[in-house]
């Protein structure tokens, strides 16, 4: 094998699937392909069900886990079938928090690691393709746009559902940088990613009387004050905590019971409304699949 042959094509693949336009160029691609809209528990639906599905003895075998997970096929239907496949279809099911729960090495964080892994690659297919308003730090979703009042008929010509407001910082950037014109604002292809810190997030707690609830929500960055005058505007928001970095994703929060509680509740209300707080602003949407493990 010449690895230097597999690093080039993988990084000329990645320049191919780079794709930028406006969001009026963005309505057209929606147009043909309906499913970039999907929600976030739909996109790992699919991402599970496009390695495969085996019916073997009325039940359901999924060749997304064969290779590391083995002796779960009764969870693992479960998993797939009862939270997943509802939650895709927009049931009640995806306003709960998924907490995996069992003994060491029953397999806990390596689904956790497979869903991952297999949202990153699943990405890079033209079925998993997820494009963001360009330059947001949430990779807002782009039909946040649409003013509330538009979106019935938007919904019904394309066969789409919208749920959820436009980002505090790209409220501003819609109204500063682009005068209010929604046809202009630039529409980018991304690539989840973990380590890049796109669509995937993961939590973990350390001593509930340090840490801060920014790890979660973002920060204010004081530095900007001076610049911008006030808490409250966007531009003097670090939009970086978990729930903002892992929106249009999944993100997994570790060791749920050492957490204080008061990270909990931003918890509660992204599941429950498909918001949370965050600093001094109005209630921020986010749609993303929260893993307790």
């Amino acid at each position: 094998m010449n690895i230097f042959k597999k690093i080039a094509d993988y990084r000329t693949e990645t320049e191919r699937l780079a794709w930028t336009g406006t969001f009026a160029e963005y309505i057209e691609l929606l147009r043909r392909h309906p499913h970039l809209a999907m929600t976030a528990h739909a996109r790992v639906y699919e991402m599970i069900a496009s390695h495969g599905i085996l019916e073997e003895n009325g039940r359901r075998k999924y060749n997304f886990f064969e290779k590391e997970i083995f002796g779960l096929d009764s969870a693992i239907e479960k998993l797939v079938e009862e939270y997943f496949h509802s939650a895709a279809r927009r049931l009640d099911v995806r306003k709960r928090i998924l907490l995996l729960m069992g003994p060491v090495s029953g397999g806990k964080s390596t689904i956790v690691t497979m869903l991952k892994r297999g949202l990153e690659q699943f990405s890079r297919t033209d079925q998993g393709a997820v494009y963001a308003i360009k330059g947001c730090p949430m990779h807002e979703e782009p039909l946040h746009l649409i003013p509330h009042e538009l979106r019935s008929e938007i919904e019904q010509e394309f066969g789409v559902r919208i749920e959820g407001n436009l980002c505090p910082s790209c409220q501003i950037r819609l109204r500063d940088d682009y005068g209010g014109r929604i046809e202009d604002v630039l529409v980018e292809r991304v690539l989840l990613s973990e380590d890049s810190r796109v669509g995937i997030g993961t939590f973990s707690p350390s001593d509930p009387k340090s840490q801060d609830i920014a790890d979660l929500t973002g920060s204010i960055d004081f530095s900007t004050i001076t610049e911008y005058g006030s808490e409250s505007d966007p531009r003097a928001y670090r939009f970086d905590g978990e729930l903002n970095k892992a929106n249009r994703g999944l993100m997994e929060f570790q060791e749920m019971l050492k957490c204080d509680e008061k990270f909990l509740w931003n918890l509660l209300s992204l599941t429950q409304e498909g918001n949370f707080k965050a600093g001094r602003f109005a209630l921020i949407s986010a749609d993303e699949l929260i893993i307790y493990s």
